[in-house]
């Protein structure tokens, strides 16, 4: 608990008894047992002068009996006296002119209200007084200080107290129920019974009482109304001491405390139904904000103006202590008075939890909005029997028998302090709410930098992350104050003083934590006092015993959660992840600043600064320090205060200022914002939840690439740096790290081999195209060193086993060079597309030409490129790799054994190679001629020299060189279209000697038999000596076979001329001239049809022309146009349309100029009829009005023949 008031006792045993007490103003007046009232003199306190009073006035004779009550209308100028069961009114300021109301015989209780309300429209200041006497309730009411009228009620139970809810609305309360009653209609309602327990299940819930206030009834049990059923209240528990007391206390005692006396709970609920037997009086006291506040004994219930109960504002009722005999108000407190303050009574708690250590009291002071216990008082000498405020709530006063008591209230400044100082925010911030002492403005600003503060206590003392970080993101805070909260390997410069308070993960033990409180500290140190009397073994484990035993107790009895930084983080994950997605819509609206609030702090050189642990600053300061500000970077050198000199009282006096700081509302730029954002997440996740770096740095972020890649490399986490440093275009960066980790030697390494780095080159941009070329050579090179390492492994079949079981778990991490083309270059990305492909071919060409082959394979094939220099450049790939595997068979270690599969491979590749050269029309033909070797390929240069129309020159390398002539024949097929004679140049050849230019492998062939297609046309010249002859025999046979195959595209002319005259007339001759007069018959009869058919056709039009010329049209002086209606002259030029169809009408003659209109107007209505079908429409129309048809005048017409014109 804590101060709230100071109580001064401002009269003391004064002669007479006072029975009644009320103040208004700076007069205090007091009704006395005899009749007389004092008027006393109130004399503020002013800096170090304390309240007091001075006798201003006494009216000995004021009233014939005991002054029972008092009240002042101050607005109407009068004061109310109840005395001797009768209500008098007074002049306020000469208290005389005595007005008896003798309706009010036998009153006693009165009640006075004074508010504004609207009479017809109109504003009016209405004093209301209320009085029951008799069973009846008699209203006076005055409007604008002057005496309007009076009401009389009926009540059908006796009052024992009331009070004005609102000007029309009058709260009662009987014995066993709370009423009320609307004025003036005088409409009594039933509110609810008045009795504990009814206003307990009310509240709240039946027991709600005992949550609020720590308390239990002391039967020994509570309960506590939890979905629908009766539960056991937790942390309720029964007390010897309490029975013992509640037992000396005696029967009237436990019947005015029946929820809290020592018979069961279940007794007070029954009680409360069916009424109390003794009469307890009920309580009705107006509180701040047009509430009341409806006591029966320990519990009361707040109502509003309407008569409603406050349950939003108060969710359980507000529990005494003790049964208040009297309450009044502050704009902060409820300050309750008991009659009795018995030293055996049970220790007062709060609902914050803290204690009194002097267990008597009779005076309790409450917050209004926590409802929590903020202070107990003991006023000696006498027991209080009244407590009212005057001035609107700022003077609180209370009365005994003889003494007169002033509670003053402590400065509103020192009080948040005190609160802030225990930790109790949230009364803080009621305190703040409440208080009528603040400006508004300043309150606006104190309730924030509580609120801050608040938030901070959550997140360090509390564990309550979630909540913590709502309270900062309302409060519109910038994310680094909470960064700041966390450790310092995550906060990093932001991190605040001793706020790296990190404990073991599952347990609680804290790494850098005091584990001693103060009371456990100070006996620590009595024991090492007596340690050099006692044996150091037994001190130490004497110190261990005490120093853990104030520890549990100091611990139980704070309730201090500790901080798991694990749980911290995942909260701070959460708000920042939520701070980001906020961060980019800014961004997406282009928005450069955003507005936070930044806390500075308040200090100057003088100045000292701690930390309590509860996430504040202590600040060591003198009445004349001068304060100022600085940046929160300053604040982190502050010094810390050591225990000892803070327990020293020869130190000036330390006052805790908790709100010295300011908060100030900055624009800090969107990127600077997301960087630290961004960073902070980054090491959180590291922490928390390594598995969502990833998604992290794979999108668009602000992470500081040197902090990140700093603790990127710490942790090894290289795939999440090179999704850093990808998305910061360090494209360089990440090849050189993948291209490192893929060459360390380590077998384990995620990273090992080069698959990783092609993957990572799929990734980058066209343009980039350099960098991959360049980061392409290690991977490449290595793939192709393990294709020869793997060829040279399998000549050996003992080696090729032991080496198996290694590529086969190398293969997925070291690619292929030709599977690195096929992912890199051939590939269908926009990327790969857009590669310069002259430049990649010429990269790939230094690695190896059959790179080049593949990748420009796909060119053609996929992107259909036409580029001549890559189908010059596909030629020469071609050729290299021919060359390649022709050096590699003559390095051959055994030369007569020959691989087949090396045989297969060359021969796939030159039909790959023909193929190529038969299809492409765009690689030039003399580059790829020169290119060639005079030696070989001569297959591959006949078809070149095709390209070049040489095919006389084609021909004689294919009979001679390549010594196949079925290739020759399919040559001359091939190539028919391009050259007609090519069967004749073929003729040509085979019936003449070879070129001596030209390499005669022919002749070797026949001479080693190895000729496939000679075996079968040549079988029976195989065994002679004679080589030219064979030769000669097989050429004329194969002539033959040309002419009766091929006898529709040979001339017979041209072929007659060539054949020998020594050549045998075979079969195949015999059927080649069939074929050839067949031919000439075939024409000569296809001429005769062709002829026939065009004098038929010459006969039919000339019949039509004369039916044509047959018609005439006779034009006489009477003709007129149709269209323009005028006479058509001798001297005009007219047209004659003529009629179509067989129910067309006679041929219609019409101006030629009206005609080209009229053909123009028709033009027009057709162009427009699709965009505006109106104004076609009526286009039409004006020329249909003519007296021609649309049929008749047609485009068409023009190709019909112009009839005979005469003139008649």
């Amino acid at each position: 608990m804590r101060n709230a008031f100071t109580v001064r006792a401002v009269l003391k045993q004064l002669p007479v008894r006072i029975e009644s007490a009320t103040a208004y103003g700076d007069r205090l007046l007091l009704g006395t047992a005899t009749g007389a009232l004092l008027v006393y003199r109130v004399t503020e306190p002013t800096g170090d002068k304390l309240p007091t009073l001075s006798l201003v006035d006494t009216k000995k004779a004021f009233a014939r009996k005991a002054v029972e009550q008092l009240g002042v209308i101050k607005e109407a100028g009068v004061l109310v006296c109840l005395a001797d069961n009768l209500v008098t009114l007074y002049d306020l300021h000469s208290f005389s002119n005595a007005t008896p109301l003798n309706n009010t015989k036998g009153a006693n209780i009165i009640a006075i209200h004074t508010g504004v309300e609207e009479i017809d429209g109109i504003p009016t200041l209405v004093s209301k007084l209320a009085v029951h006497a008799k069973r009846k309730i008699v209203v006076l009411e005055w409007r604008n200080a002057e005496f309007y009228k009076n009401f009389e009620y009926l009540a059908a139970e006796k009052i024992t107290s009331m009070q004005f809810a609102s000007p029309g609305l009058l709260t009662l309360s009987t014995a066993r129920d709370f009423l009320s009653l609307q004025l003036p209609r005088g409409q009594w309602d039933d509110l609810f019974p008045a009795d504990t327990s009814s206003l307990r299940t009310l509240a709240g819930g039946f027991g709600a009482g005992l949550h609020s206030t720590g308390k239990a009834d002391d039967g020994g049990y509570g309960y506590s109304a939890k979905g629908g059923g009766l539960e056991p209240a937790s942390g309720l528990h029964t007390s010897n001491q309490q029975q013992q007391q509640n037992q000396a206390s005696g029967s009237s005692n436990a019947n005015a405390n029946a929820t809290g006396g020592s018979g069961s709970m279940w007794g007070s609920w029954a009680l409360g139904l069916s009424g109390s037997s003794t009469e307890t009086k009920t309580i009705i006291a107006r509180m701040p904000g047009e509430k009341l506040l409806l006591c029966h004994k320990d519990i009361g219930v707040f109502i509003n103006s309407v008569g409603k109960l406050c349950r939003q504002e108060y969710a359980d009722p507000m529990s005494f202590i003790r049964a208040p005999s009297g309450i009044t108000y502050t704009s902060s407190y409820a300050i309750a008075i008991s009659s009795e303050a018995s030293s055996t009574s049970t220790q007062p708690s709060s609902a914050s939890g803290n204690q009194q250590n002097d267990s008597r009291f009779n005076v309790e002071v409450r917050n209004i909005a926590t409802q929590a216990l903020v202070q107990s008082l003991f006023l000696q000498d006498e027991q209080p029997l009244h407590v009212f405020n005057g001035s609107g709530g700022k003077q609180v006063w209370a009365v005994g028998m003889h003494t007169v008591w002033r509670l003053i209230p402590i400065p509103i400044q020192q009080q948040v302090e005190d609160v802030l100082n225990a930790g109790q925010y949230d009364e803080a911030l009621s305190l703040v709410a409440q208080s009528d002492n603040i400006l508004e403005s300043e309150k606006e600003e104190l309730t924030v930098k509580i609120r801050w503060l608040r938030a901070r206590w959550l997140f360090r003392d509390q564990a309550k992350y979630d909540e913590a970080l709502s309270e900062f993101t309302d409060l519109g805070a910038t994310p680094t104050e909470v960064i700041a909260l966390c450790p310092e390997r995550i906060a990093g410069e932001l991190s605040e003083q001793l706020s790296d308070v990190e404990l073991n993960d599952g347990d609680g033990t804290s790494k850098g934590e005091d584990i001693s409180s103060d009371t456990a500290a100070q006996k620590s140190a009595e024991l090492r006092e007596t340690k050099s009397t006692v044996d150091n073994e037994q001190v130490q484990q004497q110190q261990q015993q005490q120093t853990a035993s104030l520890l549990f107790k100091s611990k139980k009895g704070v309730k201090q959660k500790q901080v798991i930084w694990k749980d911290a983080l995942y909260a701070v994950m959460r708000y920042l992840t939520e701070h980001r997605r906020w961060l980019q819509r800014a961004m997406t609206e282009n928005r450069r600043e955003i507005g936070y609030v930044v806390r500075v702090l308040e200090d100057d050189d003088d100045q000292d600064y701690s930390d309590d642990g509860k996430g504040t600053d202590i600040e060591k300061v003198d009445s004349s320090t001068e304060v100022s500000r600085s940046s929160p970077a300053s604040s982190r050198a502050r010094k810390q205060i050591p225990r000892e000199e803070q327990e020293d009282d020869s130190l000036p006096h330390v006052r805790l200022k908790r709100l010295a700081f300011s908060l100030e509302r900055m624009s800090i730029p969107v990127p600077a914002m997301a960087q630290v954002v961004d960073t902070t997440l980054l090491k959180v996740y590291l922490e928390c939840s390594p598995g969502l770096l990833g998604p992290l740095l794979r999108v668009k972020n602000y992470c500081d690439v040197e902090q990140s890649e700093g603790l990127l490399l710490e942790h090894k986490r290289y795939m999440e740096l090179v999704d850093l440093y990808h998305g910061k275009g360090l494209y360089r960066n990440a090849l050189q790290l993948l291209q490192t980790q893929g060459m360390a030697s380590e077998k384990d390494g995620n990273l090992r081999g080069t698959y990783q780095v092609v993957r990572y080159l799929l990734r980058l941009p066209a343009d980039q195209y350099e960098l991959v070329l360049e980061y392409l050579v290690w991977p490449l090179q290595a793939g192709l060193a393990r294709e020869q390492s793997s060829h040279a492994d399998n000549s050996d079949k003992s080696n090729d086993e032991k080496s198996s079981d290694n590529d086969d778990e190398d293969d997925e991490d070291w690619l292929a060079p030709s599977t690195i083309v096929s992912m890199v270059f051939a590939d269908d990305r926009p990327a790969a597309e857009a590669f310069p492909r002259a430049r990649i071919t010429s990269f790939l060409r230094q690695i190896s030409p059959k790179l080049v082959v593949q990748y420009l394979a796909y060119v053609f094939a996929s992107w259909r490129d036409e580029t001549p220099i890559l189908h010059d450049d596909m030629v020469a790939a071609y050729l290299g790799l021919i060359s390649e595997q022709n050096h590699c068979k003559s390095a051959s270690v055994d030369g007569k054994h020959i691989n087949e599969e090396a045989l297969e491979q060359n021969f796939e590749l030159r039909s790959q190679v023909q193929r190529f050269l038969k299809t492409s029309q765009q690689y030039s033909p003399e580059k790829a001629l020169a290119r060639l070797p005079d030696d070989g390929l001569f297959e591959e240069r006949a078809l070149v020299l095709s390209r070049l129309g040489r095919h006389e020159q084609a021909l004689c390398l294919l009979v001679f060189s390549v010594a196949n002539l079925a290739i020759a024949e399919q040559y001359c097929v091939d190539n028919l279209d391009s050259c007609a004679s090519v069967f004749i140049l073929l003729l040509r050849i085979l019936l003449s000697k070879p070129p001596p230019d030209i390499a005669d492998n022919e002749i070797k062939q026949i001479r080693s038999r190895d000729l496939p297609i000679y075996r079968e046309l040549a079988h029976d010249y195989i065994s002679e000596i004679d080589l030219e002859s064979t030769r000669e025999k097989i050429h004329r046979q194969f002539v033959g076979h040309l002419l009766s195959i091929y006898h529709q595209n040979i001339s017979a002319n041209d072929a007659l001329r060539l054949l020998p005259a020594d050549m045998e007339f075979t079969h195949d001759i015999f059927v080649y001239l069939r074929g050839q007069l067949c031919a000439l018959d075939q024409d000569m009869r296809a001429s005769n049809i062709v002829c026939n058919l065009r004098i038929g056709e010459d006969f039919q039009a000339r019949r039509q022309l004369r039916r044509l010329q047959s018609g005439f049209v006779v034009i006489s002086d009477t003709r007129t146009c149709p269209q323009c209606l005028k006479r058509i002259g001798s001297g005009t030029a007219f047209t004659v349309i003529p009629a179509h169809g067989k129910g067309a009408s006679a041929p219609v003659v019409i101006h030629y100029s009206c005609w080209q209109r009229q053909k123009s107007a028709k033009q027009l209505a057709e162009s427009t009829a699709t965009t505006s079908p109106d104004s076609a429409a009526n286009l039409s129309n004006d020329i249909a009005d003519s007296e021609i048809e649309k049929s008749s005048i047609d485009n068409n017409t023009a190709q019909a023949s112009c009839p005979i014109i005469k003139w008649a």
